[in-house]
């Protein structure tokens, strides 16, 4: 089992953001310093949240990452141009020596689609063709692509990404078709850990393992990353107490996005059914509930809006000594 961070970098926006920054950056290091393997990004244009850029933002976690791997988790794939995202990310992979992940999915909020100009119910054939494209620009060799959104012909890439072929794609989605996509699509599924359904995984799951199946790949190595709402604390009791408010406050403000409008009237089915949240028994307990479903890859998000720095601090510190010993890395 690897454990990873979500770096949520998004923040109310009377807070102050050099000073969020900064403790993010502090959390991430001693992250790296407490044994997580892995980091990632997010991405959201016009947010109600202060939300800096993913491709920024990951390229400052490089240097003070350690051995982690980095990645975007994820990079809204139908807003960019392939070319762009191609060069942009074979030179985090170069910077990195070859520790980047590349996590992409379609998209989902309206507003997005529609102040970037992008049709909404095009963005599935975007993204299979962005992935496409970048596959072959990152050969290195000279691409003769012509799509229905994008043609680049007898043009190779301006910088060779450091992993042979590029950094892995792995891609997010929660809906079934989404699932059954990754699978053949994406070198892993990017799996969301908040469904309303707690049965969802078990579902879900089942959807990946047929296609993998079916596309004669299920026997192939393939990471299993998954993101949870997970926070531990000395206590049950404590862990609950402490991080609910927080919890809510940004579920809530990803409420007011129409897609997302069930999170508020969910959350309470959320909160006592499928997040991990409580001691350091409970928290392991939960991990391995994931770990039988066939995921080797946590990553969690280690702090909501308002959290004050040193409680998301003491809750990785807690995962790094009293849970992660207890899984097989």
């Amino acid at each position: 089992m690897r454990f990873g961070i979500l770096a949520s970098h998004q923040y109310p926006r009377h807070e102050d953001l050099q000073q969020r920054l900064g403790e993010l950056f502090d959390l991430v290091s001693f992250a790296a310093e407490s044994g997580y393997d892995s980091v990632f990004t997010i991405n959201h244009f016009l947010a109600n949240l202060n939300t800096p850029q993913t491709i920024s933002m990951t390229a400052r976690l490089l240097d003070i990452s350690g051995d982690m791997r980095v990645g975007t988790g994820i990079l809204i794939l139908p807003f960019f141009h392939p070319v762009h995202v191609a060069e942009e990310v074979a030179t985090l992979d170069q910077l990195s020596q070859g520790r980047l992940v590349l996590g992409v999915g379609a998209g989902y909020r309206d507003n997005e689609f529609r102040a970037l100009g992008v049709d909404k119910s095009e963005r599935i054939a975007r993204m299979r063709e962005s992935i496409e494209l970048l596959r072959a620009l990152w050969t290195g060799e000279t691409v003769q692509h012509r799509g229905r959104f994008f043609e680049v012909v007898d043009e190779r890439i301006g910088i060779e990404p450091y992993q042979l072929g590029g950094p892995p794609i792995w891609i997010g989605g929660g809906a079934e078709r989404a699932v059954r996509r990754a699978a053949t699509l994406g070198d892993a599924w990017f799996a969301p850990g908040n469904s309303p359904d707690p049965r969802w995984l078990e579902k879900a799951t089942r959807w990946h393992e047929e296609e993998l199946a079916a596309a004669g790949r299920a026997d192939m190595p393939r990471e299993r990353p998954i993101i949870v709402e997970l926070f531990c604390g000395p206590t049950t009791e404590a862990a609950r107490e402490t991080c609910r408010p927080y919890v809510r406050d940004e579920y809530f403000a990803y409420s007011n996005y129409e897609q997302l409008s069930w999170q508020r009237s969910m959350f309470d089915t959320l909160w006592d059914e499928v997040f991990v949240i409580g001691s350091p028994d409970d928290v392991a307990a939960g991990i391995g509930r994931l770990q039988e479903l066939g995921f080797d890859h946590v990553i969690f998000r280690p702090f909501w809006t308002g959290m004050p720095a040193e409680i998301s601090r003491e809750s990785v510190r807690l995962v790094a000594t009293e849970v992660m010993p207890r899984f097989a890395r």
